[in-house]
């Protein structure tokens, strides 16, 4: 099974937002965890390629976050 691993952040001056920084420091091998393999690895396999479609993944967890952001008045 593959497991995509985000890291969320709040402020109250941003709101929910993804933090791919903290995610890049703290997950140097990537934030994709095959569980049958047991290790991670990172979400973009090249040339536009990502593992189990993580870009679309992404995406959506953007959009979870602006409904949160616009529930808070924050979007």
């Amino acid at each position: 099974m593959i497991e995509h691993t985000f890291v969320i952040k709040y402020t109250s001056e941003g709101g929910w937002e993804w933090d791919t920084d903290t995610e890049a420091a703290h997950f140097t091998d990537g934030t994709i965890y095959d569980t049958e393999a047991g290790e991670w690895q990172p979400a973009h396999l090249g040339e536009g390629e990502y593992i189990d479609n993580d870009d679309e993944i992404g995406e959506q967890l953007v959009s979870i976050l602006a409904i949160a952001n616009d529930a808070r008045g924050r979007g």
